[in-house]
């Protein structure tokens, strides 16, 4: 956790800062970052480094200033100068057309339930070490590659408007490992993730792979045709496809613009299947869990979707404050999606006994928003894609392109898993900040819309 070095720096200058009248706030991010690459059946890339930022913002009046100084904090004349430029930068900005709110700490918080100092130093040949694991097990015919990310990340927010302090520390990491065919070209992949050092396994790896290899090693893809499709979706598939409706359809921003697909809604109204609800919940250990906001707001389970039904709009500091909102405690990086279990069977081949010809599709791809405002989507199938009959799994299929409304891709749900596990969303690029959710193992829909199918893999 911080020292209390550091702990004394910073709440001398936010003191100094009240004293003189200054509205500030600071806010230290610290991260310990290792990532390992895998290509060609080898370490490509075995990287580390230790960053720390100092971000301060300064209100004067309706204007604003910020500064980010990223470095060691070397003593009380670098906390200073960076204050400065913050207040200098608040005192020539353009004036906004509402009253800026500041961060205030609603309660004292030090929290590190989830930091595993086993992961924060795990030794790189730990990773090659399981990553040759997995190349053995399966051979070295094959085209391996993947990436590892691990590390802890800290942060500790105190401001002028009280003497409250937040600190968060936790570690988290997310595997990934890709089987290629040098000629078929086909490509089978699969991730792990979690906060400790434990949680990845080669054995998982192994199994997971292991068992669609047979498949597309003994049958010849398959290409579809356009049309609607029943869709047998993994948690990665699921996990991503939410957190895409999620950020166009309940971001208070997005619905006070008019930009998002759920404008001109309001809460109570249906959106999607009546067995699909959303909790953005700080506290599932399926998810990196977050006590508290950038803005200081202690963070608790906020329903999103419930049954189907709109539940809630996430409303960040700056948005709270320009149209006049209550802030939610979503002024972060991402939420901490928590997607309820169903009742399904446990054997996703179970759900789709009887449903015919069902497209198995793991994970999504090359995603973007073609319509935000109408909430539409697309994607494409590539790793471990797949054709069921009637619950049995025949062919693999070659690269198909989902492009479909939320609604729809949600509306018609006929079986939601029992079980949930944890998808690592996390971006590789800019600052550490672990997301993960917490979803159902499997999504039966029905009447999904695929627009293109390739020829090949």
């Amino acid at each position: 956790m911080l020292e209390q070095e550091t702990r004394e720096l910073l709440l001398s200058a936010r003191d100094r800062a009240a004293a003189s009248g200054v509205r500030a706030t600071f806010v230290l991010h610290r991260e310990k970052s290792h990532l390992m690459r895998i290509g060609n059946n080898s370490v490509s890339l075995n990287t580390s480094e230790e960053l720390t930022r100092l971000d301060i913002r300064v209100i004067d009046g309706r204007r604003e200033g910020t500064h980010t100084s990223l470095g060691h904090l070397t003593g009380r004349e670098y906390v200073d100068e960076a204050l400065a430029i913050a207040a200098a930068k608040a005192k020539v900005a353009v004036p906004k057309d509402y009253e800026p709110i500041q961060e205030c700490v609603e309660e004292n918080i030090d929290e590190a339930d989830q930091d595993d100092p086993a992961l924060a130093g795990l030794d790189p040949s730990v990773k090659s070490g399981i990553y040759a694991e997995v190349i053995d097990a399966l051979g070295k015919s094959y085209n391996f590659s993947g990436s590892w990310s691990s590390g802890r990340t800290e942060i500790y927010l105190v401001s002028t408007c009280n003497s409250n302090e937040a600190c968060h520390s936790g570690t988290d990491q997310r595997f990934t490992v890709v089987l290629k065919h040098p000629e078929k070209k086909w490509e089978l992949q699969n991730e792990q993730t979690g906060w400790k050092a434990v949680d990845v396994k080669a054995d998982e790896a192994i199994s997971a792979l292991g068992s669609l290899l047979p498949v597309y090693e003994g049958t010849a893809g398959v290409r579809n045709e356009p049309g609607l499709y029943t869709l047998l979706l993994g948690p990665a598939a699921v996990a991503e496809l939410m957190l895409y409706a999620l950020w166009t359809g309940a971001q208070g921003r997005m619905y006070e613009e008019k930009i998002g697909w759920t404008a001109g809604m309001k809460i109570g109204d249906r959106v999607f299947s009546e067995n699909i609800s959303v909790v953005d919940d700080p506290g599932d250990d399926l998810t990196f869990r977050f006590g508290f906001d950038r803005a200081g707001r202690r963070r608790r389970p906020f329903p999103v979707i419930d049954g189907g039904n709109l539940a809630g709009l996430m409303y960040d500091l700056g948005t709270a404050a320009k149209y006049g909102r209550a802030q939610t405690g979503h002024t972060l990086e991402s939420t901490s999606m928590s997607i309820a279990a169903g009742n399904g069977p446990e054997n996703p081949m179970d759900a789709i006994k009887g449903l015919g010809k069902v497209l198995v599709i793991p994970a999504l791809h090359y995603m973007n928003l073609p319509n935000m405002s109408k909430g539409i989507i697309t994607g494409s199938s590539r790793f471990c894609a797949t054709i069921a009959m009637d619950g049995v799994v025949t062919a693999p299929i070659f690269s198909t392109r989902l492009t479909d409304s939320f609604r729809n891709i949600f509306g018609d749900v006929a079986a939601v898993s029992p079980r949930r596990v944890s998808v690592n969303l996390s971006s590789t690029y800019g600052r550490r900040a672990p997301v993960a959710a917490g979803v159902p193992s499997y999504m039966v829909c029905r009447n999904v819309r695929m627009t293109d199918c390739a020829d090949s893999f």
